[in-house]
């Protein structure tokens, strides 16, 4: 297909507005990006113009890590399209919910490009509107680009952009004042940043919600989980970059994408991490050896803190210190050990002073006192004596009133019978040994440490183990609960555990796992994924609806009107899985969970 002087060779993606292939420049002879404008939209000159306000955003532009633009067919083509570079690679939607960021600064180092990109377009006036994990392209090699500046807005004296009555962007990461129609400015990018940066940090995106205009409402209240709290692994200095970008009132925010990458390089050099996009290069490449190597430079780290810490009897930054590397790696011996000693001593501490307050209190109440005790202690030393006099005078009194003793009697007694005889009650016999019982030996006594020693020479020696899930499951190995993470590291002995993992997503799956001393890393699988549900609310009810992906061709769920009432169930292969919803001639792009409740609402699509 040959569009002018450029030849269509593949399409590689479609959103909303356009459908984007993979070009040929004939003249140029280079590979380029070719984004046409679907032929329903290009009647519509609003549409027309915020494509071709795009083309004017990134022709400003001139950055590493923003889309170059080369060419565009102008206002009056038809079809319209837009001309720019070819990026080999995937989106970061795709490619985060392939690969977990562990540990969280990988995110931090992913995005401080994008930040950059950020503080580059808004000192040249323009303002994205739509940064989300869709318009930032992750390629090959592991650069970073920021994409898509259709409904990006110029900031220039006296020009004005607005859609009365409409909201442009991704509700997921929306700026609560877009929300509620104010114009935007660079504060509501950095607010959608920081979704990103929240939805890579975690696992999961900051506010979720089962429909459009119940997730823009949870936007506006601005109720926020710790990011520390969703994943523990998050660090106290990138949770506050975080919860300062996702600050409901914009002038509590970064004022400028500029102070936010200068916290986001702080944070990675703090870390010891100083050279980020190399590491993001590695880790794009190679993200089972890279993120290890990372973890562990970060526990050798935090471990040296805390030893510092200690060191300086700064008892509270050790824990601090100790407990992100048993975040990092909850079975760290040394990191466990010091926490422990750090408890006792603790504990300790709040004991001797309790004695201390006692004791101080004692020597004051004797201090004050003392004459009160001196005089009772006489008083009773009177009473005793007294009662000692009184118990003597009843003894010499009972003593003269008794008779005389009888006197034996010489004669012969009289002989007694043998009831009335006098016996001796000899001490039981004690029976004879059982033949050999004498040269026996005594039993020795058992020596605990030496039993404890045996023990461990004869237990299995444990192997470093890592769990790796595309989802946050809950896993149990051998009916012991390991928790609920992207990468779980824990101790086994080699040989074959039982496994149970469960996610609310996908049935249980029971299974095994070997456990090989030249093996660390084990990826995990999820059960049979529950089917996704959606419903379609508002729009044209005698409209088609169909979904598809890469794989899968355009399949019919019914119409609108069949879709209000009773959800249509949409079969999953993964715990998440991207998917093109079709509703009559819009095409929206929606990443469906496994086993979750969905609403398009076709009043705040575009």
């Amino acid at each position: 297909m040959q569009l002018g002087r450029y030849r269509l060779d593949e399409q590689v993606g479609q959103g909303g507005m356009a459908v984007v292939w993979r070009g040929f420049d004939t003249q140029l002879r280079r590979v380029v990006a070719v984004k046409v404008l679907h032929p329903h939209l290009h009647a519509r000159e609003d549409v027309r113009r915020r494509f071709d306000r795009e083309a004017q955003a990134v022709a400003r532009l001139h950055h590493p890590h923003i889309l170059d633009v080369y060419d565009f067919s102008g206002l009056a083509a038809e079809p319209s399209y837009l001309v720019t570079e070819f990026i080999r690679g995937r989106t970061l939607r795709d490619f985060a919910e392939g690969t977990p960021f562990h540990p969280p600064e990988l995110a931090a180092a992913c995005l401080l490009p994008i930040a950059e990109a950020l503080e580059h377009a808004h000192a040249a006036g323009v303002v994205h509107r739509d940064v989300k994990p869709e318009n930032v392209m992750v390629r090959e090699d592991g650069v970073v680009k920021l994409t898509d500046f259709g409904i990006a807005a110029l900031l220039d004296p006296g020009e004005k952009f607005t859609m009365t009555g409409s909201i442009l962007g991704s509700p997921a990461h929306l700026a609560p004042e877009t929300i509620e129609g104010k114009p935007a400015d660079p504060r509501s990018d950095l607010f959608s940043f920081g979704t990103i940066l929240y939805w890579l940090s975690c696992g999961e995106l900051p506010f979720q919600a089962p429909s459009p205009a119940a997730l823009l409402r949870a936007i506006l209240d601005g109720k926020l989980t710790d990011p520390r709290a969703v994943r523990p692994a998050v660090s106290d200095g990138q949770a506050k970059i975080i919860s300062r970008c996702l600050e409901r009132d914009p002038a509590r925010r970064y004022q400028t994408a500029t102070e936010l990458r200068q916290e986001l390089e702080a944070l990675l050099a703090e870390a010891g991490l100083e050279q980020p996009l190399e590491m993001l290069a590695r880790f794009v490449r190679e993200p089972e050896l890279e993120g290890p190597r990372v973890r562990a430079r970060l526990v050798e780290r935090c471990l040296a803190r805390g030893e510092e810490e200690l060191s300086r009897k700064r008892t509270s930054a050790a824990l601090a210190a100790f407990g992100r590397v048993l975040a990092l790696d909850p079975q760290n011996a040394q990191a466990k050990g010091r926490v422990d000693r750090i408890r006792r001593r603790t504990r300790l501490l709040k004991l001797g002073r309790r004695a201390l307050i006692g004791a101080t209190a004692c020597a004051i109440a004797a201090a004050i006192s003392l004459p009160a005790i001196r005089f009772a202690e006489r008083v009773q030393a009177a009473r005793v004596e007294r009662e000692r006099q009184d118990a003597r005078a009843r003894e010499l009194t009972a003593a003269s009133a008794a008779p005389p003793p009888n006197t034996p009697s010489t004669s012969n007694p009289a002989p007694t019978s043998t009831a009335n005889r006098t016996s001796t009650v000899s001490p039981p016999r004690v029976p004879p040994s059982a033949p050999g019982a004498a040269t026996a030996p005594a039993p020795r006594a058992v020596n605990p440490r030496r039993e404890q020693r045996v023990a461990a020479a004869e237990a299995p020696k444990l192997l470093p183990v890592v769990l790796a899930q595309k989802v946050p499951a809950r896993v149990i190995v051998d009916d012991a609960d390991l928790g609920q993470d992207l990468m779980i590291q824990t101790q086994l002995a080699p040989g074959t555990h039982r496994v149970t993992i469960q996610h609310k997503c996908c049935a249980d799956l029971n299974t095994q796992i070997d456990i090989r001393p030249d093996r660390q890393r084990y990826t995990l699988e999820t059960g049979s994924p529950r089917p996704a549900q959606l419903r379609i609310v508002g729009g044209d009810p005698d409209a088609q609806v169909w979904y598809s992906d890469e794989n899968t061709p355009l399949t019919p769920l019914g119409l609108v009107r069949d879709l209000r009432g009773t959800p249509a169930r949409i079969a999953m292969t993964e715990p998440t899985h991207r998917f093109t919803i079709t509703v009559g001639d819009k095409a929206i792009q929606r990443t469906l969970r496994a086993g979750s409740e969905n609403e398009i609402d076709m009043a705040g699509e575009p």
